[in-house]
Formats: C-alpha cells, sequence, structure tokens
C-alpha cells in the first residue's frame, strides 16, 4: 500500500473552498479553550455567585404567605441550582461560540481569506468589460458574468504586481492525498486595510435597545444612533520595514500533534530569511493557547505585549521572533525542506 503524499505548496485560487472550509472548522473546535478560559475568570464567578445568591434569596419571597409544606424550601433550592448552573455555563458556551468564535472567524474569511492571492501573493484583481467577439475569441478567458441589463459582459481579469512593487507576503497550503489539510499565512502589509466586514455594536447595547423598545421607553443618548458612531473598522496596519506577521496557522484537526504545524511555520520563516524580513510577529488570543505553545517553546518566540480584550478572561498576545536567531537554530531543517523551493514533497 501506497504511504500518504505529504505536498507543502504555495495557495492556488481553486483551493479555496477547502481552506475556507478548513479554517473555520479547526477554529470552531477551539471554542472550548475559550469557555475555558471565562471559567477562569474571577469576574465570571463573581457575577454566577451574586446571581446565584439572588435566587436563593427570592425563594423565602416566593413562598410567603402560601401553605407549602417544610420541604418546599429545599426543593426549590435545589430547583433553582441546577437551572442556574445549567443555563449560566450553557450561556457561556453559546455566547463563546456563537458570538465571539463567529466574529473572528467572519473578520478573516471577509478580508484576507476572502482572497489570498490579492491579500498574500500579489495578485491584482479588476472587473472589466469585454465584447461579445473578444470573449468569443479568446480561449483564456477565466470568467465571464453577463448581466441582464447591462452589455457588455464583465471579466475578472488578474495580472501581478511589478516586482519592484511586491510585498514579501505568501500563503502556503499542506496537501495529504490531495486534500488541503494544513495553511499558514505570511502578511506584509504597505498600507493600511480597511475591514470588509461591516462593524456592529456591542451586543449588550443592542440587548438594552430591544428591551427599552419593547417596554415603550426613551433611549439614552449612549444607545442612540450607534452606527453612526461607530469607528472606521481598520483590519491591517502597514507594516515596518522587513517585519511580516504569521497568521492563519491552522491544520486539520485529526492530523494535530503530529508536526505539521512546525513544518509550515519553518516554510514561513525560511521564506521570511530568503526575502530579507528580520523579524516576524504573531498574534494569539485565548482560543488559541496550543498555537502560543507552539510559537514559544519550538521556535522561539517572545511574548511582547499581553492586551486584554474583555471583562473575562479575552485577550490578545503579540508575539515577535529574529529571524536570524531562528535560523541558527533551525538552519538545518530549513536547508532540508526548503532551500530554493516553493513546494516540498515527502512521505510519511
Amino acid at each position: 500500500m501506497d504511504s500518504p503524499r505529504l505536498i507543502l505548496r504555495t495557495y492556488r485560487a481553486n483551493d479555496h473552498a477547502q481552506v475556507d472550509h478548513l479554517f473555520y472548522s479547526t477554529y470552531f473546535s477551539l471554542v472550548p479553550e475559550g469557555v475555558k478560559i471565562k471559567l477562569k475568570s474571577p469576574l465570571f464567578w463573581v457575577f454566577w455567585i451574586a446571581c446565584y445568591a439572588y435566587l436563593l434569596a427570592i425563594i423565602p419571597v416566593l413562598l410567603a404567605g402560601m401553605n407549602f409544606p417544610s420541604w418546599t424550601d429545599t426543593l426549590l433550592k435545589v430547583f433553582f441550582t441546577f437551572s442556574w448552573a445549567v443555563l449560566s455555563f450553557a450561556g457561556v458556551f453559546v455566547i463563546t461560540d456563537r458570538f465571539e468564535a463567529v466574529d473572528k472567524v467572519e473578520q478573516a474569511r471577509q478580508n484576507d481569506l476572502s482572497d489570498p492571492e490579492t491579500y498574500y501573493l500579489n495578485w491584482i484583481k479588476e472587473e472589466v468589460e469585454v465584447s461579445d467577439e473578444s470573449a468569443s475569441n479568446d480561449g483564456n478567458k477565466k470568467r465571464v458574468t453577463f448581466d441582464k441589463d447591462a452589455k457588455p459582459a464583465t471579466e475578472i481579469m488578474r495580472r501581478q504586481k511589478p516586482v519592484e512593487e511586491q510585498s514579501p507576503s505568501h500563503f502556503w497550503v499542506l496537501e495529504l492525498d490531495n486534500k488541503v489539510c494544513g495553511m499558514v499565512g505570511l502578511a506584509h502589509y504597505t498600507e493600511r486595510l480597511i475591514s470588509r466586514r461591516s462593524v456592529q455594536p456591542p451586543a449588550w447595547k443592542l440587548i438594552l435597545i430591544s428591551m427599552f423598545r419593547r417596554y415603550g421607553l426613551p433611549l439614552p443618548e449612549f444607545l442612540k444612533d450607534l452606527h453612526s458612531k461607530l469607528p472606521v473598522a481598520v483590519f491591517g496596519e502597514p507594516h515596518e520595514p522587513h517585519v511580516a506577521t504569521l497568521q492563519r496557522l491552522a491544520v486539520k484537526t485529526e492530523y494535530q500533534e503530529c508536526g505539521l504545524s512546525s513544518l509550515l511555520i519553518d516554510r514561513a520563516m525560511s521564506w521570511a530569511h530568503e526575502k530579507g524580513l528580520t523579524s516576524i510577529t504573531a498574534v494569539t488570543n485565548e482560543f488559541e493557547g496550543r498555537a502560543a505553545e507552539i510559537l514559544k517553546k519550538k521556535h522561539g518566540f517572545k511574548l511582547v505585549k499581553k492586551e486584554k480584550k474583555g471583562w473575562f478572561g479575552q485577550y490578545e498576545k503579540t508575539w515577535s521572533c529574529d529571524v536570524e536567531e531562528w535560523m541558527k537554530r533551525h538552519e538545518a531543517t530549513a536547508n532540508k525542506y526548503f532551500h530554493n523551493k516553493d513546494a516540498t514533497d515527502s512521505t510519511s
């Protein structure tokens, strides 16, 4: 029986569906990590205990003046305890999964992962009008969309930036038997990138608005015209010269713990060295503790900043790695797999 064939190569346009699925499926599998962080937050337990104490305190009020057996008080306490435990922990999971994870996934899917070729591989795509004659004579046309209300047809034209304008960004996928099982990107932005995802007000403000409207109450000033008060959403800031960001590291769940993450990081760091980059940064959050451990313990990334992102343990950590130092520690590995190559074949 043939051994599985593992290939590390540059992203292609026809990989998009598999890359998209790989990213969101692996990210949602990290939700339990986000839940654990919340359960470790002291503020969560302060809130939980306060609500639980309130529920126990209202039991005598509910039973006041009613002729119930003496054991009713104990039964209600047991019921409230069980109900509050189930509802609160289920609520934490739903908020982490349906709000926080979805927000992080959609931020990527609607920006750089919507088209890795333009964000990472220095391609420019433009929509141009084409005549029927040119559309029929040119056999190399990629895609033509006919508009019922306007002719001629439109076509997405692809061209790569001139060499002198290209950034040292890149995007790789890892294939196992012709199926994408891993990916990683190295991003170097030369200008500020505005997010393509519309910004939404905080969920708690939207809940307050619905409650005020439900009971016909006038909205406080801080709840009026929320969308007009929202800042412009920035997806990425320009990098300093010779600096890039390692991001979108993902390995299919069933192939994790096999060293494939390090294989992807090795390729990105090797590329950074080839392109003259001196420092690579990475940003992890409370969902990505395992990725942070790999960066720190296996590749020498150092924590440079930790930023609080919420009241219940949410955070972002910024890591940095000196490319020359990494090469000194991993030179043999880098040369073995990636010396002057854009794709790597290996069997396992």
